[in-house]
This record gives structure tokens, C-alpha cells and sequence, in this order.
């Protein structure tokens, strides 16, 4: 849950279909289940061309949520073992949230142990006590954290929320500082120092640019470590114009093959930032395909799947008979490619036979875009 608490019940409100309880053995594979049917229904309702569709799908919609919450329901109080019997109370909370019923949502949040919920889920919890103003609630729950023991990846996650969401700049920044303090060594203290500059992002109390003078004193600081160096190549990406050369990167594609952009020299390469529930991938493949096919080698396409579930993701790329390198390696946009570039959503990035960016930003989703898309491939290879 790194970064600002997200609803997850984003995908719920996309079912359609109320299928029976099935017997789960852990709370990620429902949510497996729901994200599926969830892929599912949003492919259905897209291909519904009834004009008069609208009130019979969002019926159908409605029926499902409320079945997943009763689904829910059942798994937390009589299926849950370990952390889920927390984290499903949470997602319970989160559901009966989008479907409008605040009284009802307390009641799951309520019944999280303190004493056994781990520090992170708690602060979570905090963010939806906030939402739903249970106030004292919320503070226990917070006081509870910061008196356990967390993984270091945990602890930066707190602060996250903390300074973010529930507004407790000074807890924020204490946890920050104490990993700092605690590191090991460079390696460590470019991931906190990394953590803490992408969290001011979203501070509003700060100068606009306070988070790239951080990246920019991390990139100074420590250029030898990982963090350093995707912060030099991000801050890099916020300058990138048409013109300019293209951030280098080499990587591994889900075939074990290696991808490097160097070797492209003399192609058009087509870095392409894609989800499979995105809906403009449909467009997107088939004018990828056709560029393909009218360019042949002088296309070189790479897709990096911005996704967090590797079993999804390798499913995704069999359903649509993926033809092109492929990563997927379920970071999201915490993937290398993505952290470097700085894209957090689907987005093409066009570079040149001469290693130089042709066009950033560009995507499928209309018929200029494809054309504009298109242009900038023949003309990068008419130069």
C-alpha cells in the first residue's frame, strides 16, 4: 500500500456478474478473482453498444458490489487467517464505502486488532478512520503504529500516509529521519532519501519544486547508488524535449531476453508504457501492429506493462497474442523504466534511429493521436 491510500474500490464498482461464494484460501486470491471479473465486465460493457444500456449496467454493477461485499463478509469472520483478517476488514470498509453506506463501514474497521495488525496496515486504517471522522479511533491507531516495529519499507510507507494523507507532517518526517539514521549504508540511505523527496510531491505546505531539489540533492549526493541514479535520470526525463537523447537504459523482458537501446541505433523505437486494463490498448496494439507491418525492421517496439500483479500481467500478454518484448515484472510505475522516465500512466515515447527523442507523450486513444503517432514514425525514418 506504498504511497497515497488509493480506494480499492475502484474495480468493484466495474463488476456485473454476482457469482457464488467460492471457497478462498487467502484474501489475494479473492481479490484475484474480483480484478478478473472486473477485466471482464469492463470488456463486456465496452463492446455494449446500447444507447440504453447505461441504467441496466450500472443495476448490474450495484448487484455485484453488494455481493462482493457480502463475499467479503463471510471470508473475514469465518475464513481469514494472519494479516488477512485485518486487511479484509479494511477492503471491507473500502466497499461498503463505495456503495455509499459510512454507518455499515465503521463497523469492519472497528473490530481490527491493534495489538496484532501490523504497524502499516494500522496507519492505513487511520486514513479510513479519518474519511469516515472517527477521530479517536483514528489517533489510537496511529499512536499504535509508531510504537511497533516495522520493515524498513513499511516505515517509509508510514510516513508516506502520515505527511500525506493524514496530515502528521512531524510523525512523518521523525520516521524518515530514523531510517535515515538507521541505514547501513549509501545503498539504504538513497532509498530513504528517494522515499522522503517522491513523498513531498504531494506536500502542499512546500515550495512546487521542493521535490526535485531533493531528487537533485540525492542525485549530487549519491550518484553511485541505484536511487541516485534513477533520481538523475528522472529529473533528466522532466527536461526531456524532442531533440534531446534519449535516456539509456538496458532490461529484461519477460522471455529472459535483454533489451537495450543502444543496440536499436538505425530504428524507430516505440517506448511503450502500457496496462492491460487500460482502455486505449486495445487501439494501441493495433496501431503498433501496423506500424510493424508497414516499417518492418526499421520499428522496434518494447512494451512495459505499468501492472502489479506478474501472474495478471503474463496472462494478459497470452489473452492478446503480445508479438513484442514484453516487461512485466509487477513493480507498476516503481519499475526501473518507468521510475527513470517518469511516466505513471500509459504513454508512448517515440526516440529516433539516432538514439534522440522524437515525441514524448503520445498514446492511441483518438484518431489524431494515431495519426500523430504515425507521422512521427515516418518522419524519424525520413530523416
Amino acid at each position: 500500500m506504498l504511497g497515497r491510500m488509493r480506494s480499492l474500490a475502484v474495480w468493484w464498482l466495474l463488476l456485473a456478474s454476482n457469482l457464488p461464494l467460492l471457497a478462498q484460501r487467502s484474501l489475494a486470491e479473492l481479490q484475484d478473482q474480483f480484478t478478473r471479473e472486473a477485466r471482464e465486465l469492463a470488456a463486456r460493457q465496452e463492446a455494449d453498444r446500447d444507447p440504453e444500456a447505461g441504467e441496466r449496467q450500472a443495476k448490474a454493477r450495484d448487484q455485484l458490489l453488494a455481493g462482493h461485499i457480502q463475499r467479503l463478509r463471510t471470508f473475514v469472520g469465518a475464513g481469514a487467517a494472519g494479516d488477512d483478517r485485518w486487511n479484509g476488514r479494511l477492503m471491507l470498509a473500502d466497499l461498503m464505502l463505495a456503495a455509499g453506506d459510512r454507518k455499515g463501514a465503521a463497523a469492519p474497521l472497528q473490530e481490527i486488532d491493534a495489538k496484532q495488525a501490523s504497524a502499516l496496515l494500522l496507519v492505513t486504517a487511520a486514513t479510513m478512520a479519518q474519511r469516515l471522522n472517527l477521530l479517536d479511533l483514528r489517533k489510537g491507531w496511529v499512536e499504535a503504529a509508531l510504537a511497533k516495529e516495522a520493515p524498513l519499507a513499511d516505515r517509509l510507507a508510514m510516513a508516506r500516509l502520515l505527511i500525506t494523507v493524514l496530515v502528521e507532517v512531524e510523525k512523518g518526517e521523525s520516521l524518515f529521519t530514523g531510517a535515515l539514521a538507521q541505514a547501513k549504508d549509501d545503498e539504504q540511505r538513497a532509498f530513504v532519501r528517494w522515499h522522503r523527496a517522491d513523498a513531498m510531491r504531494d506536500r502542499e505546505d512546500l515550495p512546487e519544486n521542493a521535490a526535485f531539489d531533493e531528487l537533485g540533492k540525492l542525485a549530487n549526493d549519491l550518484p553511485n547508488t541505484y536511487w541516485g541514479s534513477v533520481a538523475k535520470d528522472r529529473l533528466r526525463a522532466t527536461m526531456l524535449r524532442p531533440g534531446d537523447a534519449a535516456i539509456p537504459f538496458t532490461t529484461r523482458t519477460l522471455d529472459g531476453s535483454t533489451f537495450t537501446l543502444a543496440d536499436q541505433r538505425g530504428k524507430v523505437v516505440l517506448l511503450t508504457f502500457w496496462s492491460a486494463a487500460d482502455r486505449d490498448t486495445p487501439a494501441l496494439l493495433g496501431l503498433l501492429r501496423a506500424l510493424k507491418k508497414q516499417h518492418g525492421d526499421q520499428v522496434a517496439v518494447l512494451m512495459v506493462n505499468l501492472d502489479r500483479d506478474p501472474v495478471a500481467i503474463r496472462a494478459a500478454v497470452a489473452a492478446l497474442g503480445l508479438e513484442f518484448p514484453v516487461v512485466g515484472d509487477g513493480l507498476g510505475i516503481q519499475n526501473d523504466l518507468a521510475l527513470r522516465w517518469f511516466v505513471e500512466g500509459p504513454t508512448v515515447q517515440v526516440l529516433g534511429p539516432d538514439g534522440k527523442v522524437l515525441g514524448l507523450g503520445q498514446h492511441a486513444g483518438t484518431n489524431d493521436a494515431r495519426t500523430e503517432l504515425s507521422e512521427l514514425v515516418r518522419s524519424g525514418l525520413a530523416r
